[in-house]
């Protein structure tokens, strides 16, 4: 076993968003490269060190079996959940008494399962016991069915289970079922593609939760940094400010590549107007928040894993790349046209467009921590790159542990 614990593991998340449609939660996945030594409870004590309860609930999965059953048999940990697998007719034999052993002790369980088998354990003990469900093609037909029943004003039948977790949710309607009408915990992953369709003319609009923070920081005479940290919250509103900036009415006379060039060259009192003839036509839909988020959680991800410390200017654009790698999908538009219509800096537009420069390890790296099933191929492409998989791993487990929801 290796001396660093987080040279011994790779480490992939899901986000988990909650009725707010933010993040309330995140499943860690945790596969050991060496199984027979490796020493979960060290982890799960890291993890603990790292975590505090303003932080978003920690779902730890591990991969292999004779890691859980470890987690399993030691004291609960702070903030820390355990999933358990499926347990079908193929459970690994004795995991359901280590389960309820660990129940005893005064676990928090989250066991997956299909909504079909979803059987609680006996409440025995100090522990509590949650599901993560899928759902298979009937059910997802059945929960479809009440939840127009219920927009309808009907009473409906549901097959979702309250207060539990689900994962492949694969439309928005079946999401706001399951979040808005039977409480769940939250869902593991969220619809992006269905989202995205409802605007495929004209593409996302500004966040109106977004534009009325900034108008409510501008209005208190907040800091500089205060008003471009929350404007970086909306990958739209930061291109859009970029366009206004550039464009030829504003009459700039060189190319401004950044919110904080922008701010300085506008001011409060112009910014304020601007903003305030934004709002008709800014959103409030609520299920675009994850969509949202998620690219601010990769851009603070690429951020902490450049640690670029008090070069404040790289921090930003690192940021900004994980901010703008879905831009296309936001516009509705290849990438090479959306970004044509703002001036970024070369190293911004090789990664996006390219795959290329400084900053394209670091957003291939962010986009692999996010492949929750994939998690065995980090370890190869950190010793490619020549990436530390201790920084990886430790970058990652902060950024998650640092969340704070603004919106």
């Amino acid at each position: 076993m290796a001396l660093n614990i987080l040279e011994d593991v790779s480490l992939a998340y899901q986000p988990i968003w909650g009725s707010k449609r933010q993040l309330v939660g995140v499943r860690l996945r945790v596969r050991a490269l060496q199984p027979a030594t490796f020493n979960a409870p060290q982890l799960l004590s890291l993890l603990s060190g790292e975590w505090s309860a303003d932080a978003p609930f920690l779902l730890v999965s591990f991969a292999d079996i004779g890691s859980l059953r470890q987690a399993l048999a030691v004291n609960p940990v702070d903030h820390i959940w355990l999933e358990l697998p499926d347990m079908g007719n193929d459970a690994p034999s004795g995991l359901a008494d280590a389960a309820a052993y660990a129940y005893r002790m005064g676990h928090r369980l989250v066991q997956e399962s299909p909504l079909a088998r979803a059987r609680p354990l006996p409440v025995i003990g100090q522990g509590v016991h949650r599901f993560m469900l899928h759902l298979w093609p009937e059910e997802a037909a059945r929960a479809e069915q009440a939840a127009a029943q219920v927009e309808a004003g009907q009473s409906a039948s549901s097959p979702i289970l309250r207060e539990q977790l689900y994962r492949d949710i694969g439309t928005s309607t079946l999401a706001a079922h399951c979040l808005d009408h039977r409480s769940a915990w939250g869902l593991c992953g969220w619809p992006v593609d269905d989202v995205l369709k409802r605007y495929q003319r004209h593409g996302v609009p500004v966040d109106k939760r977004t534009l009325v923070r900034v108008q409510q920081a501008l209005m208190r005479s907040a800091s500089m940094e205060t008003v471009e940290s929350l404007i970086h919250q909306d990958a739209v509103l930061t291109f859009r400010v970029l366009r206004l900036v550039n464009s030829p009415i504003f009459g700039a006379s060189r190319e401004v590549t950044t919110v904080r060039q922008a701010l300085m060259l506008l001011g409060q009192m112009r910014l304020r107007d601007w903003m305030l003839e934004l709002m008709p036509g800014a959103s409030a839909d609520a299920d675009l928040l994850p969509v949202r988020l998620a690219l601010v959680l990769r851009g603070q991800l690429m951020d902490e894993l450049m640690d670029a410390g008090f070069q404040r200017d790289l921090s930003t654009e690192i940021y900004v790349t994980g901010l703008f790698s879905h831009l296309d999908l936001l516009m509705q538009e290849p990438m090479h046209k959306a970004l044509g219509r703002i001036p970024v800096s070369e190293s911004i537009r090789d990664a996006l467009l390219h795959e290329a420069g400084p900053y394209a390890t670091y957003l291939e790296l962010a986009r692999r921590l996010e492949r929750f099933e994939e998690v065995q191929r980090l370890p190869g492409f950190c010793e490619t790159s020549a990436f530390p998989l201790d920084h990886v791993n430790r970058s990652l487990i902060r950024t998650l542990a640092n969340w704070r929801n603004l919106l």
